[in-house]
């Protein structure tokens, strides 16, 4: 199956760019006036804001997303066995407890019946 790309991250990014390279343009000084150190820390904010915005849109897809569908039948999965094995040998240890007891009532019951003695 053929992946299909987002159009907008590589023009998203390029914006980005552009408006960095904008905001570069401008000759720092060693000292910025008042004024003008807050227009500096604004843009410094601005610009951070565009980069974790452009870092979480460039994102790579998990690594299980990319993998192959082709192969869809990869035969019996043997973790099916090893989840369900302490499960099913507790729900079979407790019947055969159950129907063990349930069956000897059952036989002294029909002895009861019968007038036997026990």
């Amino acid at each position: 199956m053929a992946r299909s790309s987002s159009v907008a991250a590589p023009l998203l990014f390029i914006a980005a760019a552009a408006y960095v390279l904008s905001c570069s343009r401008t000759a720092p000084s060693f000292v910025a006036p008042p004024k003008a150190a807050e227009a500096a820390l604004q843009q410094q904010q601005q610009a951070a804001v565009v980069s974790a915005t452009l870092a979480a849109a460039s994102m790579p897809a998990p690594a299980w997303a990319a993998r192959a569908s082709d192969e869809d039948d990869e035969g019996f999965d043997v973790r099916i066995i090893a989840v369900l094995a302490l499960p099913l040998f507790a729900i079979s240890w407790a019947l055969f407890n159950v129907w063990r007891v349930a069956f000897r009532q059952v036989v002294r019951q029909g002895e009861n019946a019968k007038g036997n003695a026990l």
